[in-house]
């Protein structure tokens, strides 16, 4: 059964990024699907072999919309921010961090299911399901932090005339 999610919050530019946040939850979690089955040993080799296809699949199909998220964070929140409480070190930096953790996790798992994958076994294949498996939490509690530190510092430092502003360049699709 399928609920409707309600918006946290009244500011249309954070109603924007929790909407994403939304979207590409639900995006990950048809691929997490796949991960747990590899944690809970539920495949066969040859089993594995197609989830882990499907996975990748599904992890592709992820990218473009995350990378379109991040993009708008790194382009318009972050730098919007910044300029009252810097960036050198600090939630910002801490973000920027995790989007180059998270794409060095993706970036591994694809680059290890490149090709044919019938010559990994099946303890390979539950390695390279690890680094999916690492983006899905890094992922979540990145959206956590945005959420709990970054969303009230939008309320709490931009102006109001800057709120609109972040509303207007962040109304952009992310697929």
């Amino acid at each position: 059964m399928t609920t409707a999610n309600t918006f946290k919050n009244d500011l249309p530019a954070l109603r924007i990024l929790e909407n994403e946040h939304n979207y590409l939850s639900y995006l990950m979690d048809g691929w997490h699907a796949i991960v747990l089955g590899f944690e809970r040993d539920i495949y066969t080799e040859e089993e594995a072999r197609e989830a882990i296809k499907t996975l990748r699949k599904l992890i592709v199909e992820f990218i473009e919309p995350f990378k379109n998220h991040t993009e708008k964070e790194e382009g318009i929140l972050f730098p919007m921010l910044s300029k009252y409480i810097g960036d050198e070190q600090g939630p910002i930096m801490a973000l920027e961090e995790e989007h180059e953790e998270i794409d060095a996790y993706i970036g591994h798992f694809l680059h290890h299911t490149l090709g044919d994958m019938g010559a990994l076994s099946l303890q390979q294949m539950k390695d390279v399901v690890k680094d999916a498996g690492e983006a899905f939490e890094v992922i979540i509690i990145h959206f956590v932090k945005e959420q709990s530190i970054v969303f009230p510092m939008v309320i709490n430092t931009l102006r109001i005339t800057e709120q609109d502003q972040l509303a207007e360049e962040l109304h952009t699709s992310i697929i």
